[in-house]
């Protein structure tokens, strides 16, 4: 949301210097009423002219400078609303016609458009100030019309300052209905995926890291059936309540969608960020609640996904996919579970031949495929490798032949990649032709 108030300043700031611009003009003459000028001599009083040319120049200048430079912004506003104050009034003491004074608004509207009433009011105690002093300088000739003004100046300092002031609360309290999760009041979707934008910039331009939690809650769809959506909404509620406590300042805690969570931490390795996924279990696990008693293990349970960027991804599209891909791990595996993101090509990759990497990569591109097409063939072909695999270590077998039980396990499906997706995730059941279809995918895989 800093970008639309950016906008909106910048905006704001640009109306105002033109205002400005518009009454320095303005004073342009008083200046050709106090020095004579005319169209008759302009040209033999051109240093008044250059002057005054300058100062409009030099005004969008200081505005410009001032709109960059946010810190010292109302300081700087107050210096040209007393510049022109000063200004203003030198000219008006000169002034018959009382009518001018009218000039002496323009810090009045400035400040109440940019601040707000009060720091207006301050400014029309000024300018009302500055009324009275150039009136009582003429003598108070025209003190009824210079009251009847510096009134019209607190007027208006109430009524624009208070506009603004209400246009800046509504804005405030829009910009946190489009931030944050109405339910648990944690970032929301969108705010989750501008802060991993923001936090990867920011992590590749320090060259820091930055890990992600993704949490789902176990059987949370049972809970919902059971005793219905409101009490489905304490449970999330509590959920969030629980992140606020064990994250605090550590990170970012965002409702990704449903019954599911992220947590982004800033500056934070995956071993710390593991550390905190438990801390966040077991706080949920230990929490009281009614109907706590229809999940299998009599408490709150959630699986956790982590993963760190740049450690396992290179972009925030990656990280997300990774971190889901633990999430679905711990889930799919045993529920109430804390998975750190690790790839099984990584692991196998690393003790392979030169001469083997050209093989492993077709075997890496033909698991994609399967995993793109049905994501529990994939993932069952994964546990059955890691099955197989400790099966293999546990009776000591021989190294290479590890390995190649391995293999072995993560091809066993791949004669499924001929099978169509519709078939591999039909909901309802197979008919005859689809079952002869799937009965043909082991042929498939030895002919592959």
């Amino acid at each position: 949301m800093k970008i639309f108030q950016n906008k909106r300043d910048e905006s704001i700031n640009s109306y105002i210097m033109f205002s400005q611009v518009c009454f320095f003009l303005l004073i342009g003459l008083l200046v050709f009423r106090n020095f004579g000028v005319s169209f008759d001599n302009y040209f033999y009083k051109i240093p008044i002219a250059m002057v005054f040319c300058i100062i409009l120049v030099i005004i969008p200048f200081i505005q410009r400078l001032n709109f960059r430079n946010k810190q010292n912004y109302l300081l700087s506003d107050i210096s040209i609303c007393i510049f022109y104050l000063v200004f203003s009034s030198c000219l008006l003491v000169k002034e018959s016609d009382h009518f001018f004074n009218v000039v002496l608004m323009m810090p009045v509207i400035m400040m109440a458009l940019k601040y707000g009433a009060n720091v207006a009011l301050v400014s029309a105690v000024f300018s009302s100030g500055a009324v009275l002093i150039v009136s009582g300088i003429k003598d108070y000739m025209t003190i009824d019309a210079d009251i009847m003004l510096s009134g019209i100046m607190f007027l208006l300092a109430w009524l624009l300052g208070n506009m603004t002031e209400t246009e800046y609360n509504i804005r405030k309290e829009l910009e946190r209905l489009a931030t944050y999760d109405g339910l648990t009041n944690l970032y929301n979707h969108r705010s989750f995926q501008q802060l991993m934008d923001q936090e990867i910039v920011k992590a590749e331009n320090n060259g820091k890291n930055l890990s992600l939690i993704m949490l789902d809650i176990d059987y949370f769809k049972y809970y919902n059936d059971a005793f219905g959506h409101q009490k489905g909404d304490v449970v999330l509620k509590e959920l969030a309540d629980t992140l606020r406590n064990v994250i605090g300042s550590l990170g970012y805690c965002a409702r990704y969608g449903g019954e599911e969570f992220a947590v982004i931490l800033p500056g934070l390795n995956i071993a710390v960020a593991k550390t905190l996924g438990e801390e966040i279990r077991k706080e949920l696990a230990a929490k009281d609640f009614p109907g706590k008693e229809i999940f299998p293990e009599e408490c709150l349970t959630v699986s956790v996904g982590i993963a760190e960027f740049p450690l396992n991804a290179q972009n925030k599209v990656e990280l997300i996919k990774i971190a889901d891909e633990a999430l679905y791990r711990a889930k799919f595996v045993s529920k109430n579970k804390v998975e750190s993101y690790y790839s099984i090509f990584d692991e196998m990759e690393s003790c392979l031949k030169e001469d083997e990497r050209q093989l492993f990569n077709s075997i890496k591109a033909f698991t994609m495929v399967i995993n793109a097409k049905d994501r529990y063939t994939y993932g069952h072909s994964i546990r059955v490798m890691e099955m197989a695999k400790m099966l293999a270590v546990r009776i000591e077998l021989d190294p290479t032949l590890v390995q190649e039980i391995s293999f072995g396990a993560l091809l066993h499906d791949i004669g499924k990649v001929e099978i169509t997706r519709e078939v591999l995730n039909k909901p309802g059941k197979l008919n005859k032709k689809e079952w002869q279809m799937f009965y043909q995918h082991p042929i498939w895989g030895a002919d592959i």
